[in-house]
């Protein structure tokens, strides 16, 4: 399955995590349009909310990608949350 990396800020993160953000948005821009070119649906997009070692992360499936031309974005519907890592599901922090 191919799987796609970039980072998200960490309130989203945890949003995804808790399972109430069904949603991811991109900006509808010529680097995001390559790289979706290059991947079939459904994929792996990992969600890293930092740079270091052990910077919490989440995986999960997106079975969906629609382009919205009125907020120029594009939006990932994510069908389920795969993994994550160095996150505290309950507390929702960093480990």
């Amino acid at each position: 399955m191919d799987r796609l990396t970039t980072t998200i800020e960490r309130e989203w993160l945890a949003d995804i995590v808790a399972g109430v953000k069904k949603t991811e948005y991109r900006e509808m821009k010529p680097y995001w349009r390559k790289r979706l070119e290059a991947v079939s649906r459904p994929f792996e997009l990992r969600l890293i909310n930092g740079m270091q070692k052990n910077a919490p992360e989440v995986t999960i499936l997106v079975d969906r990608v629609r382009a919205n031309r009125r907020t120029r974005q594009y939006e990932f519907h994510i069908a389920k949350v795969l993994r994550h890592f160095h996150w505290d599901k309950r507390r929702r922090v960093p480990r």
